[in-house]
């Protein structure tokens, strides 16, 4: 799957950036989010930094009524560091890397029930996610090309 295939159809989005600042690249998804509020300006887009709580934001994505949710993590799924993928977070469910408080799948299937929207999760492979280490070169790089894809995706929405 990929990202402009999953939204084409999308009329609302919301935007969750997962992770921790203190792990290093586990902080990919919430920096993503950071960065994406300078370029992404539409009503339409609903941006989050969920951090390692995203299921705190459950009831303001449930206002804003998406059609379609994004969830940003570092994933681990057995890859190279930096490797991404975009896939249902219930089918990477038991690999998670960050310090989240509940898996990502059961924050999935509650905002499927509660807002009828699909939801993917765009991962990014860590390379490392010691307390206190920096963001990897190849995760800062898969960064920079995520925020120039999403960019161009929602440049028209």
């Amino acid at each position: 799957m990929d990202l402009s295939s999953f939204l084409n159809r999308a009329t609302r989005v919301a935007i969750v950036g997962v992770g921790s600042d203190l792990r290093g690249d586990d902080a990919v998804g919430v920096e993503i989010v950071r960065k994406l509020r300078n370029r992404i300006k539409s009503p339409k887009v609903l941006l989050l930094e969920g951090g390692v709580a995203p299921e705190n934001y459950t009831s303001q994505i449930r206002r804003f009524r998406p059609s379609h949710i994004i969830l940003i993590d570092a994933a681990d799924f057995g890859a190279r560091a930096g490797d991404m993928i975009v896939a249902d977070p219930e089918a990477i469910a038991g690999r998670p890397v960050s310090t989240h408080t509940i898996p990502l799948s059961v924050l999935t299937g509650y905002l499927k029930e509660q807002t009828g929207a699909e939801v993917v999760l765009l991962g990014i492979q860590p390379g490392q996610v010691g307390l206190g280490s920096k963001m990897c070169e190849a995760v800062k790089n898969s960064m920079n090309m995520v925020l120039k894809i999403l960019t161009e995706l929602f440049k028209q929405f």
